[in-house]
């Protein structure tokens, strides 16, 4: 796995946590790959239910319909839970209803993922850039 997939999927654990999605659900495994496959390939939103359930049915070998099924129960828990309102109020992304679809919801995670992940990449090259000051001391080599 590759660092800047790692960050990305760290990201959009993160937003399922606060979204109140339990990690139980297996709409939380569908939600996951869908925005990771979006925020890899941005075209694909344009397509969610024929071409992004298709590559998430053969990946998880299952019917298309299920997987949209799984998600709307998702998307209800996270209401129930009031997820959306505190993912509203964390991320200032505000959804068209009080009640996302599946296919705004992984857009909106999925754009939001790719913003914080260039973000967070753009601050730890700059910080790797940084030169450290001569007047501090170096560290030793063995710290143990």
């Amino acid at each position: 796995m590759n660092f800047e997939r790692f960050i990305l999927e760290k990201e959009v654990a993160l937003y399922l946590l606060i979204l109140k999605i339990s990690p139980s659900l297996k709409g939380y495994a569908y939600i996951m790959c869908g925005i990771c496959k979006i925020a890899k390939d941005m075209t694909k939103k344009h397509n969610v239910t024929n071409r992004l359930y298709d590559e998430i049915s053969q990946e998880f070998s299952v019917n298309k319909n299920l997987i949209d099924r799984a998600m709307r129960h998702a998307i209800e828990v996270s209401i129930k839970r009031n997820g959306i309102a505190d993912f509203e109020k964390f991320s200032s992304f505000d959804f068209s209803s009080e009640k996302p679809t599946p296919r705004e919801l992984l857009t909106v995670l999925a754009e939001k993922a790719v913003l914080d992940k260039c973000h967070f990449l753009h601050q730890f090259y700059k910080e790797c850039e940084e030169v450290p000051d001569e007047d501090e001391e170096p560290l030793p080599y063995n710290l143990w």
